[in-house]
């Protein structure tokens, strides 16, 4: 099966635009797609593929989840943006992704862009340097749920708030900040909001 494009993008008017920039650039044959990380990681465990563009809303700004798919795809991946978010940048550029774009970028930028990739480069805001400190690479190493109980701290939560909105045991919440502290290098909880801040979108639903 030969190599060709694959777009995990859960909008089909976002994903269709993006299929037909990437064939006005080079031509890598026809686009597959997916509409979710799960859906992504199958799909790429049994084909072939030249470039990756990801959409970070479809896969839930799961930075993690954006790295499976860097190793899945063993191509050069970029990651797609609503808005310009200069941390999501970086984490993007940590997981593995060659590039970041945002969906408000001129045309003629996706187009340099997606060129600039296929052909080995690479494409990330300047105006933010990828942050490498332990705080934001540890983020990565953060599960899920770990995850949830930082933007909850971000919001500025308490162990009791944070276990009803999340359906667990406040002794339960302590633990995983225990091991948020532990994993980001946070001093407190000030300074875990602080970094949740920064690198995660500190929103809850419900």
């Amino acid at each position: 099966m030969a190599a060709s494009p694959f777009v995990v993008e859960e909008k089909p008017i976002c994903r269709m635009a993006i299929v037909d920039l990437v064939s006005q650039v080079a031509d890598l044959g026809p686009a597959s797609y997916a509409a979710s990380l799960s859906a992504a990681l199958e799909a790429l465990s049994n084909r072939r593929t030249n470039l990756l563009l990801v959409d970070l809303f479809s896969i839930g700004f799961d930075f993690e989840g954006l790295r499976q798919l860097v190793t899945a795809s063993g191509a050069p991946v970029i990651a797609i943006d609503d808005r310009p978010n200069p941390s999501f940048a970086a984490l993007a550029e940590m997981a593995g992704a060659r590039g970041y774009l945002s969906k408000n970028s001129e045309l003629d930028m996706f187009r340099s862009v997606i060129r600039a990739v296929v052909e080995g480069g690479e494409h990330f805001p300047r105006e933010a340097p990828v942050r490498r400190g332990r705080s934001s690479g540890a983020l990565l190493g953060l599960s899920p749920r770990q995850r949830d109980v930082l933007k909850c701290i971000a919001v500025g939560m308490s162990n009791q708030e944070i276990a009803r909105s999340l359906g667990i045991s406040p002794g339960t919440v302590k633990l995983h900040i225990h091991a948020i502290l532990r994993l980001t290098g946070a001093r407190n909880r000030t300074e875990a909001a602080l970094i949740a801040g920064r690198f995660l979108a500190p929103t809850i639903d419900g």
